[in-house]
C-alpha cells in the first residue's frame, strides 16, 4: 500500500540492526510500511511509542502497524480516538481499519509453522487444516524460488462471505463483481473469500499460494514491482506449492490468448498498471492474466526458474520491470522480448474453442443457470435447457438430449451445464462412453465447474473406475469442500482403497458440515487426524 511518504531512509534498517544511537522516528516506521517491511515498522513503532506515545505521527504509525499486524480492534480504537479529537490523518482515513475490524469480528485463529489462519466459526472450520497446509507449503516453495520471504508469521484472514471480504478489501463492490476479485495480498497479509461464498466454490488453495507470491514479490522488491509482473509471477507459480511445475493455463485463458493472437487484441499494459481489479470485465482480466503469466513462462523456459531472484533484485534496485525482464531473458529491450514471446505463444497448442469465464456470484445462490457462462446470458436458450431438465427429471432422457441440443449456440461459448446434462442423460441411457466423453469435455474446458467434476466422478464409478473417480471427487472437494455428498464419496473411496488416514479426514469434514462446525475441537477426531496429503487431481493420485 502506498502511503505517499518519501522512502529515502535507506540506512534505517541497518541502524536498527546495529543498535545505533540514532533512534527511529515514527516517520521512519511509516517509510518501512511503504516498503512492505513490517518488521522494520514494528521496531520503529515500538521505539516511537516508548519515547512519545501521544505524538500524532506516532499514533498514526501505531494504528497502521497494528492494522498490518491484523490487530484490527486496537487499530480501530486509535482511529476512533483520533477522529473524536479532530486529528485523523489521510492514511488512516484511506485504510479500511474499522470496516476490517467489523468484518473480522469473532474470527477464530489457528497457527501453523510460520503461518496464522483466521476464519469465522461454523462450517468454515472445514477449511482450517488445508488452509494452513497450503500456506505452509507455499512459504517453503515460494521462498526458495524467489530468493527468500519475510521471516515473520504470515497472516491469512478467510472471510465467510463476499460482503465481509469487500468491506475488508477497500475495493468497491462493483470492482469486485466486475472482475471477480475474491482474494488480495495487501497490508502485509492475505485476505481470502471463503469458497462457501460461491455456490460452485473455486480453486481457493491455489489462490492462497497466488496471494502469498504477491506478498513475497512486494517484500523482495520494496513494493517496486508493477502489477503486471506481480500477476505474471503469481499466476505462473501458483501451482508450484502442490508440485505442478507446468505453469499451464486453463482452457479459458488459452482460448482468450488464441483469439487475441488472431485479432491482435491483447490488453495494453498501461490498462492494468496499477490493478487488475479495475479492468472492464472478467474476460479482459482473464486475458491480461494469460498474457503476463505466459511472459513469465517464456522467461523461465528460456533461462530456468533460477533467474527469478535476480529479476526481483533488479526491480528492487530501481530497474524498470520491462528492462529487467528483457535482460533476464537475454534480450536488449522489452520490445524484442515481447516480439519473441508472441512468436513463442503462437506456437503453443492453445485451445481454439470459444469459452467464457465462469460467473463469479458472491453471496448469491447459483440456482437455475446463473453459473453457466452461456445460459446465464441467453434466456432464449435457457428456455430449452429448462424443458430438457423437466424431461430428464421425468426419465425421458432421449427427449431431453434433443432439447439440450436446441439450447446450444455454435457461435457462443460452450456451456458446461449442457455438457454435464448430456453426460447424465447418456449415463441413464447406459451409454457410458458418451457420458464419459461429455463429462471429460466439461472438466477439460471448465475445470472449476464443480458439477462437472462430480458428474465425471459418478460416470467413472458407473464404469467401475475407482481411481479416476477418486481423482474427480478430490478435484470437486478442492473447489467446494462444503458438499456432504462429496465428502461421503471420498470416505467410501478412500476406505475401498485401504487409505484409513484420508477416509478419517473426510469423515471429519462430513461431521463438521453436518453439525455446522459445532464439534468438539479437543475430540479424538479433531486433535489426532493429520492434515490431508497433497493430491494433484488427474496426476496419478490417489
Amino acid at each position: 500500500m502506498k502511503l505517499g511518504l518519501l522512502a529515502c531512509l535507506w540506512a534505517f534498517p541497518a541502524l536498527l540492526a546495529s543498535g545505533s544511537a540514532l533512534a527511529a522516528s515514527a516517520r521512519d516506521g511509516l517509510a518501512c510500511l511503504e516498503r512492505v517491511d513490517l518488521a522494520c515498522a514494528e521496531d520503529a513503532r515500538d521505539q516511537a511509542v516508548a519515547r512519545a506515545p501521544r505524538d500524532a505521527e506516532t499514533e498514526e504509525l501505531n494504528a497502521l502497524t497494528l492494522f498490518h499486524e491484523g490487530r484490527y480492534d486496537q487499530a480501530a480504537a486509535i482511529v476512533v480516538e483520533l477522529r473524536e479529537n479532530g486529528g485523523l490523518p489521510d492514511s488512516l482515513k484511506k485504510a479500511p481499519i474499522e470496516a476490517t475490524a467489523a468484518a473480522a469480528a469473532g474470527f477464530v485463529e489457528a497457527d501453523g509453522d510460520g503461518v496464522r489462519v483466521r476464519y469465522a466459526p461454523g462450517v468454515d472450520l472445514v477449511l482450517r487444516d488445508e488452509a494452513i497446509h497450503a500456506l505452509e507449503a507455499s512459504r517453503r516453495v515460494v521462498d526458495g524460488l524467489l530468493g527468500g520471504g519475510p521471516s515473520r508469521d504470515i497472516l491469512l484472514d478467510i472471510f465467510p462471505d463476499g460482503r465481509r471480504f469487500i468491506a475488508a478489501s477497500g475495493l468497491s463492490s462493483d470492482a469486485v463483481q466486475t472482475t471477480g476479485v475474491i482474494a488480495l495480498s495487501k497490508w502485509n497479509r492475505l485476505l481470502l473469500t471463503s469458497p462457501h461464498a460461491l455456490a460452485r466454490g473455486y480453486a481457493w488453495k491455489d489462490t492462497i499460494a497466488h496471494e502469498y507470491i504477491h506478498l513475497v514479490v512486494a517484500w523482495r522488491t520494496q513494493d517496486h514491482c508493477p502489477v503486471w509482473l506481480q500477476e505474471g509471477l503469481a499466476k505462473y507459480l501458483e501451482g508450484y506449492w502442490r508440485g505442478d511445475r507446468t505453469g499451464t493455463l486453463g482452457a479459458h485463458q488459452q482460448s482468450l490468448l488464441a483469439h487475441a493472437l488472431r485479432d491482435d487484441s491483447f490488453v495494453p499494459f498501461k490498462k492494468f498498471q496499477y490493478s487488475m481489479a479495475y479492468l472492464d470485465s472478467g474476460e479482459e482480466a482473464a486475458l491480461a492474466f494469460a498474457q503476463v503469466s505466459t511472459m513469465v513462462h517464456f522467461l523461465v523456459q528460456k533461462q530456468g526458474v533460477a533467474v527469478l531472484p535476480g529479476l526481483l533484485d533488479a526491480v528492487g534496485d530501481g530497474q524498470t520491470a520491462q528492462q529487467a525482464v528483457a535482460n533476464a531473458a537475454g534480450f536488449d529491450d522489452f520490445d524484442q522480448f515481447t516480439a519473441a514471446w508472441r512468436t513463442w505463444v503462437a506456437a503453443l497448442p492453445l485451445v481454439q474453442d470459444t469459452l467464457a469465464a465462469l460467473p463469479v456470484l458472491l453471496d448469491k445462490p447459483g440456482g437455475d443457470f446463473a453459473d453457466d457462462p452461456l445460459l446465464a446470458a441467453r434466456p432464449d436458450l435457457a428456455r430449452f435447457a429448462r424443458i430438457g431438465d423437466l424431461l430428464r427429471e421425468a426419465g425421458r432422457n432421449q427427449a431431453a438430449l434433443i432439447e439440450y441440443d436446441k439450447a446450444s449456440d455454435p457461435e457462443g461459448p460452450a456451456s458446461p451445464l449442457l455438457l454435464v446434462r448430456r453426460a447424465v442423460c447418456y449415463q441413464a441411457l447406459d451409454k457410458l462412453d458418451l457420458a464419459l466423453s461429455s463429462a471429460q469435455q466439461a472438466t477439460n474446458m471448465y475445470p472449476e465447474f464443480t458439477l462437472a467434476q462430480t458428474t465425471l466422478a459418478r460416470v467413472h464409478e458407473a464404469r467401475g473406475e475407482t481411481r479416476p473417480a477418486m481423482a474427480a471427487w478430490v478435484a470437486a472437494h478442492d473447489l467446494n469442500p462444503f458438499d456432504p455428498a462429496v465428502e461421503a464419496a471420498l470416505v467410501r473411496g478412500y476406505t475401498a482403497l485401504g487409505d484409513a488416514r484420508q477416509a478419517a479426514v473426510h469423515r471429519r469434514y462430513g461431521r463438521i458440515l453436518a453439525t455446522g462446525g459445532a464439534i468438539d475441537p479437543d475430540s479424538q477426531a479433531d486433535s489426532d487426524i493429520p492434515p490431508p496429503a497433497d493430491v494433484v487431481p488427474g496426476q496419478g493420485k490417489p
